[in-house]
C-alpha cells in the first residue's frame, strides 16, 4: 500500500513539474530581458533550422553556457551576462524544450 501511494505522489509530481517547467524555469527569466523569449525562439531556428537541431543546440546551451554560443545580441550579453547552466535533470530541460518548441513553432500551423 505504501508503495503504490508514493508512486502515485511521485507521478504527481513529475506530471505537475512537467506542465510547468517551461513557465516557471524559462518564462520567468526571460521576462526581464529586453529581447522576448520568443525572439530567442526565432533566431534560433534561423540559425539552426530543424527542430532536432535547434532543440540540440538550446540543451548544449543550457547545460554548458558559453560566451560564445549564445545569441544574445552582444550589448544584451554585457548587460546580462551569461546565464548559469541548467540546475535541473536534463530530462526536465528536455520537458522544457519541448513546450518551447511546441509554444512558438509555426511548421505545420501555416495554410
Amino acid at each position: 500500500m505504501r508503495t503504490g501511494l508514493l508512486v502515485g505522489i511521485l507521478l504527481a509530481l513529475h506530471v505537475s513539474l512537467g506542465a510547468n517547467v517551461y513557465e516557471k524555469e524559462c518564462v520567468g527569466c526571460h521576462q526581464d530581458l529586453d529581447v522576448g523569449i520568443d525572439k530567442f525562439f526565432y533566431r534560433y531556428v534561423l540559425v539552426f533550422s530543424s527542430e532536432a537541431s535547434v532543440k540540440a543546440a538550446l540543451k548544449d546551451y543550457l547545460l554548458y553556457p558559453m560566451k560564445e554560443k549564445t545569441l544574445l545580441p552582444e550589448g544584451l550579453v554585457e548587460k546580462y551576462g551569461i546565464k548559469a547552466p541548467w540546475a535541473l535533470s536534463e530530462e526536465t530541460l528536455e520537458e522544457a524544450i519541448d513546450t518551447y518548441w511546441e509554444t512558438y513553432t509555426f511548421i505545420g500551423r501555416l495554410k
